[in-house]
């Protein structure tokens, strides 16, 4: 009788010690990391509590466990339902050190501890992921391989062109839906910077809650980018260097004469976010962009990333782009050209595409050695509840297109005139597509 009592005891504290862990695994959510300005030197750090806490405090140090470094930031809630968005930024950071962090609150709990590696202070090649359009249907085999290759080929860092979680689709499952989709990413989230642009799934929630999610109210409080760095002031659109490569990220959905109009069942004067007459990304992407000119010397690349493609084949009439397409090429097309942009990423179009080098329409080259025009690259196919899109054009610019395969992209910098760029099957981890870009004649 004594041992059964025994062993209902240990069964019953080993029952204590495990929900113990998954209330405070709970407690502690969605922990996800992005560069902060200087890659070098900051890093911001971002998570989820139930509950209100009376700091958002991450512990940090250079030994794991060793926690010598400590600083709070801020939290911020648009529902009572959905939470608490902490954010606390790391800086005087030094360059090529692994960091291992916790974050929380001493009186609330304490995250797991994680890790991230600050950029080198000298060049040395590099690989990222870039992708859009992923949610929590359709991507699982995307998610495995990307967690994988994250380790095998050492991505630096992740870049999401919009639409994350897909959450807007699942209304009645909405917070829930954002939960999951974090806790499957965190392994990479939460140890390599992942930064964002907004879609138009991230405008509002498409349920009861929309009052409070309007206005990308979500997208502004999950993520902490660097706006503020950027001199922005807002998740919305910025720019950071990474080495060699100056990104500059992009709203396809706002401050641009003919941004879109969302189905929202909001009245049309409180869609004041779609029409802002300074139209402040205009006059901030030119400023930033002749900056990232006149220092090229040193940073070589310019990659423009957004949402919304320009040359999408399911967005054209014959060669030129039209619809939305049309009103994106309008006012970007002639800066991406006027800056030489070497790049534009984007998504939104669920499948994935990529042109020859091409302007107004018409290809300047159909190869990609020294060319004089942006290559555009469609990343949109990552996996998500809407399926494929399919694809039935094929213009002149159309170098490569796929509507059958869930990926993602990845880029491989060489050295100031060489890269990679290659479309990875989520399923077989093999290589559908690529091309090799040299530019040898950077301003």
């Amino acid at each position: 009788m004594k041992g059964f009592f025994s062993l209902y005891a240990l069964f019953f504290v080993l029952l204590c010690l495990n929900i113990c862990f998954i209330e405070c695994k709970d407690k502690i959510q969605n922990v996800h990391i992005a560069f902060a300005g200087d890659a070098q030197n900051n890093m911001a750090i971002s998570w989820k509590t139930k509950d209100q806490t009376k700091t958002s405090t991450v512990q940090y140090g250079t030994s794991s466990g060793v926690y010598t470094n400590s600083v709070t930031g801020f939290s911020n809630s648009y529902d009572s339902g959905a939470g608490w968005n902490n954010n606390a930024k790391l800086t005087d950071l030094q360059p090529g050190t692994t960091y291992y962090y916790i974050c929380g609150d001493a009186d609330f709990a304490w995250s797991e501890e994680y890790s991230f590696v600050t950029e080198n202070d000298s060049f040395s090649p590099f690989n990222f992921a870039i992708y859009g359009d992923m949610g929590v249907d359709n991507s699982k085999n995307v998610i495995s391989t990307l967690l994988s290759n994250s380790k095998t080929d050492d991505y630096k860092f992740v870049v999401h062109k919009g639409d994350m979680s897909y959450a807007n689709d699942h209304p009645l499952r909405y917070e829930h839906t954002w939960d999951s989709w974090f806790e499957k990413l965190e392994p990479i989230m939460a140890t390599k910077p992942y930064m964002v642009a907004p879609g138009n799934h991230e405008s509002w929630s498409r349920n009861l809650s929309f009052e409070s999610t309007k206005n990308f109210t979500t997208f502004k409080q999950k993520f902490l980018m660097p706006g503020q760095e950027s001199g922005t002031n807002t998740n919305m659109f910025y720019s950071w260097d990474y080495q060699n490569v100056h990104f500059v990220s992009i709203s396809t959905e706002s401050d641009y004469p003919g941004a879109p109009l969302d189905p929202s069942p909001l009245p049309l004067a409180e869609r004041s976010y779609l029409y802002q007459i300074e139209y402040q990304q205009l006059n901030w992407i030119e400023q930033d962009l002749i900056k990232a000119n006149n220092n090229r010397a040193n940073v070589p690349w310019i990659f423009v990333y957004g949402h919304r493609p320009i040359y999408s084949p399911n967005n054209s009439d014959d060669n030129d782009p039209d619809g939305q397409a049309k009103k994106i090429q309008d006012w970007l097309e002639p800066i991406l050209s006027k800056y030489k942009v070497d790049i534009y990423f984007s998504g939104h179009t669920h499948n994935y595409a990529r042109s020859y080098p091409v302007f107004n329409g018409v290809v300047v080259s159909t190869n990609f050695t020294n060319p004089t025009a942006t290559s555009y690259v469609i990343c949109g196919a990552a996996g998500n509840i809407e399926g494929h899109e399919s694809i039935d054009k094929d213009p002149d610019w159309l170098a490569f297109a796929n509507d059958q395969n869930y990926g993602y992209g990845y880029v491989h910098i060489y050295n100031n005139t060489h890269l990679d760029y290659g479309f990875i099957d989520g399923d077989t981890n093999t290589l559908i597509d690529g091309f090799h870009l040299v530019q040898e004649n950077h301003p």
